[in-house]
């Protein structure tokens, strides 16, 4: 009788994890940075961290003005802090993921699920959140309710649609308290 055959998930599958946390040699120390770079003497990680959102995005409008948007202009940029956090601190990076709830060093799962609205008694009416799990082949997600969407144009329509909605249900409390009144 053959033996099933079991492949090896260590081969094809990343982990997500972290590699151990090696600290940075002393010529990589935030107080070095300026010289490394070639900056200015005393600019400190924080501030060149500071004004890089700004940076990318002026040059992303202006050297590739026809793929420009702000989401990839802060998404470069975070990852490029991150980067240099890592780099220069001597401590593991801050999540790249600045939503997610987790706050050990090193995680590989993110995610946030506090947004939410609840009834009188207590139960869940409408929630909202993320996740981006390593190893998910759909990457990052936000959900609201039941539904998830992986860009933020997909989101922000359907959030419209839940603030119409939302006025709507406005607009009807008005009408049925104004008629039950009037009934009065």
């Amino acid at each position: 009788m053959a033996q099933p055959t079991i492949a090896s998930r260590i081969d094809f599958q990343p982990t997500g994890r972290a590699l151990p946390y090696i600290p940075a040699p002393v010529d990589r120390h935030p107080e070095n940075i300026a010289a490394e770079l070639g900056l200015a003497e005393g600019v400190t990680l924080d501030q060149l961290c500071a004004a890089l959102p700004a940076v990318v995005d002026q040059a992303m409008r202006t050297a590739l003005p026809g793929h420009y948007s702000r989401e990839v202009a802060e998404r470069i940029a975070a990852g490029m802090i991150a980067r240099l956090r890592q780099r220069y601190e001597d401590k593991p990076s801050a999540c790249q993921y600045r939503d997610c709830e987790d706050t050990e060093p090193g995680h590989y799962d993110h995610y946030n699920h506090r947004l939410r609205v609840t009834g009188e008694d207590g139960s869940t009416i409408l929630d909202a959140g993320m996740a981006a799990l390593s190893g998910s082949e759909a990457g990052a997600v936000v959900y609201v309710r039941n539904e998830e969407f992986t860009d933020a144009a997909a989101v922000r329509a359907k959030t419209a649609e839940i603030r119409q909605l939302l006025d709507e249900a406005d607009a009807m409390a008005d009408r049925v308290f104004a008629d039950h009144k009037a009934r009065g």
